[in-house]
């Protein structure tokens, strides 16, 4: 068993409470709790994606890092800790993604994972126009199966010209190949 820490990407930790400590995410706090989680002897840390907060007093997660940035930052300042950024698969494209995972991977040297969010709160998304519809919900892990094929052909040979129902390739190519296989996880 692995154990691992949800870094503070957004404010006010965990629960939505007046009570709880009210901090704004940056990337000096998330530097200083994933050290000390590598010095501890964790195996990974994983950060969450959050593309609207839920607003209210406390203004309980409305202030957000950016997962992948985030990640390739604490890829260059740790050693040995897995890193997990997560990806909204509503709002990358698969290649994107999977380029942007093979960066970190490469600053990393082979400790960069990726937490699938298939979607469902549907504002994060209707506030840049890409939610595709209610009919989403039954067909999002489809979806995501698709995105995943496609980051693992980039990944394993550097080309994909996969064609499905949600996503069509054409010769794409992405390259340098990771060093390691990118683990995928989807937290819950």
């Amino acid at each position: 068993m692995e154990f691992g820490v949800f870094i503070p990407i957004g404010n006010n930790g965990w629960m939505i409470s007046k009570a709880s400590p009210q901090y704004m995410p940056s990337f000096e706090l998330n530097k200083e709790i994933v050290k000390r989680a590598e010095d501890y002897g964790f195996g990974f840390v994983l950060s969450m994606v959050k593309l609207r907060g839920f607003g209210g007093e406390t203004e309980f997660w409305d202030h957000n890092l950016e997962s992948f940035t985030l990640m390739a930052g604490l890829a260059a300042v740790t050693e040995r800790i897995q890193l997990y950024a997560s990806v909204a698969t509503l709002t990358i494209n698969p290649a994107i993604a999977a380029r942007m995972s093979m960066t970190i991977d490469d600053i990393s040297n082979g400790r960069f994972g990726l937490n699938l969010v298939s979607g469902w709160n549907k504002s994060e998304y209707e506030q840049m126009g890409v939610w595709p519809g209610d009919d989403y919900f039954e067909n999002r892990y489809d979806y995501t199966t698709e995105y995943v094929q496609i980051m693992k052909d980039l990944w394993s040979k550097g080309q994909s010209d996969f064609k499905g129902k949600f996503f069509e390739m054409d010769d794409c190519r992405c390259s340098p190949l990771p060093k390691n296989e990118i683990k995928l996880v989807s937290a819950g």
